[in-house]
């Protein structure tokens, strides 16, 4: 049975989870698109990414706004 104090514990030991596969799904999509567009890291920072977070983009839009533009259907 778990104590009332153990819960604080269990939901901060799942978020943390949650923010570990979050954090590695965006190192898996940075990996895809380096590959993709052929630049390396920094290329892809100054290129595409810092403009869009500089329009107020979160990293999480920016990669997926990335990828979408880049992955369209013929």
């Amino acid at each position: 049975m778990k104590t009332k104090n153990s819960w604080p514990n269990d939901k901060q030991r799942k978020r943390a989870s949650i923010d570990e596969l979050e954090e590695a799904l965006r190192l898996e999509a940075m990996d895809v698109l380096l590959t993709a567009l052929q630049v390396d890291a920094e290329t892809l920072y100054r290129l595409w990414i810092r403009p869009l977070m500089a329009a107020g983009a979160t990293m999480d839009v920016a990669l997926t706004s990335i990828a979408r533009s880049c992955f369209q259907p013929n």
